[in-house]
């Protein structure tokens, strides 16, 4: 029993200021089995590396990844979670299958899965997920083998705004084969969506980037998708970013650290603490790395999964920009245009593509008012993005837009041919 993992609960951590994620508590693994961990190979000639996520020495989640920050990687399912023998996770499901009650009561509940991680600090968060792959399709949507994923990178440059947002838990990937989904189950969990406070959480491990393995709750991350709602998901992210103390000298792992960061959650380290205290990022080294093919998506699903949601442009866009999406977003985007200021504008369309398909009346309502002023030259950015989202909404108000633009307009007008495309 001396041997077993031991999973003590710290602290619960402040994230009042964090968009993503609803609370979170800081946790530490002891003599932990080391089985749901990382492996990565060497760097190749196009400084690249690949990457496994293992449970139980099958991957769950395969990566290619750039050593280029701004850079996007590749992504590829794994082994198949329910193939995986795992007794822990099998434990934890009953808590997570019921209503939520906390992230300190989630904690205590989930700790043998805890256990299975490397020995050193994690949080375990409340993090706030797109049911999507981050392009804007629904999360089983992706491809089996390795396939390019624009959140798959560490940071993403903006280049209207020329800044690089820093990764973080943003989109779901999954781990469990399409073919397990019933329909019965997920319509369960819808009705349960909308009548419950605290609906049951997903699970998931932050992978890195701006990406998260779905370890359970694929059925919950559906019934999310037909319903066009975020899912919450127990999130476990390990330590990611050092801050060392005044005048520390850097001696590798064994630096004197001040603070420490999780997916860009800083909290003030353990006095006297070192980076190999907390060091849990990745695992084990090969020099090679085979990426096997497994076959988990493929299938068709119903069209009332397929909503939009934000892709990582948008994503990250809000977040470089500042734009705020809280409050009444119509208002905040009727000063944006009487402001006729350049960078409003960006925010105008990054505000724009942020909404659209996933809070569609506030999306159309915006799209109207940017029609309503089309022809001032100071929104040009903006009418693209106006135009798309007016494609989605066939009615009489919308064919009367598209309509009275072509009276106004030539063939040489840049939205011309977009706004031919209602009628096809």
């Amino acid at each position: 029993m001396f041997n077993l993992p031991k999973v003590e609960i710290i602290k619960l951590v402040d994230v009042k200021d964090v968009d993503w994620c609803e609370e979170a508590v800081l946790f530490r693994v002891k003599r932990g089995k080391g089985t749901l961990i990382h492996r990565i190979s060497e760097e190749d000639e196009e400084y690249m590396y690949n990457s496994q996520l293992l449970l139980n020495d099958r991957p769950i989640i395969q990566a290619k990844y750039p050593i280029c920050p701004t850079c996007a990687g590749m992504l590829a399912t794994g082994y198949g979670i329910e193939n995986i023998h795992c007794r822990e996770l099998t434990r934890v499901r009953e808590c997570i299958n019921s209503e939520y009650k906390g992230i300190m009561n989630a904690a205590e509940h989930i700790k043998p899965l805890l256990g299975l991680l490397r020995d050193g600090y994690y949080l375990l968060a409340d993090a706030k997920l797109y049911p999507s792959d981050g392009q804007g399709e629904f999360f089983y949507s992706v491809p089996n083998e390795l396939s390019y994923n624009e959140a798959s990178c560490s940071e993403y440059y903006d280049s209207n705004l020329h800044y690089s947002t820093d990764g973080f838990p943003a989109y779901i990937y999954p781990t469990q084969s399409s073919a397990l989904i019933q329909e019965q189950r997920v319509e369960e969990y819808i009705e349960m969506m909308k009548n419950c406070t605290n609906p049951p959480r997903g699970l998931a491990y932050y992978e890195e980037r701006f990406v998260c393995a779905l370890l359970d709750g694929h059925h919950k991350a559906c019934a999310s998708s037909a319903l066009g709602k975020l899912l919450n998901c127990l999130t476990i992210i390990a330590a990611d970013k050092f801050v060392f103390e005044d005048g520390a000298k850097y001696a590798e792992e064994h630096t004197r650290i001040k603070s420490v960061g999780f997916a860009g959650i800083m909290i003030d380290a353990e006095p006297g603490t070192k980076m190999n205290d907390y060091r849990t990022i990745k695992g084990t080294r090969e020099k090679e790395i085979h990426m096997p093919v497994y076959k988990l998506t493929g299938r068709k699903f119903p069209e009332k999964y397929y909503n939009s949601y934000p892709t990582i442009q948008a994503l990250a866009g809000i977040s470089n920009a500042e734009v705020d999406v809280k409050g009444d977003v119509v208002e905040y985007a009727k000063q944006l245009i009487l402001s006729r200021d350049e960078e409003a504008i960006i925010k105008l369309d990054y505000l724009l593509q942020f909404l659209s398909g996933y809070r569609k009346e506030e999306a159309y309502t915006i799209a109207k008012l940017i029609f309503d002023n089309f022809d001032e030259y100071y929104l040009r950015d903006a009418r693209k993005s106006a135009v798309k989202e007016m494609l989605k909404h066939h009615n009489e108000e919308t064919e009367r837009y598209m309509i009275d633009y072509l009276v106004d307009h030539t063939s040489k007008d840049e939205c011309w041919d977009l706004v031919n495309s209602y009628w096809e």
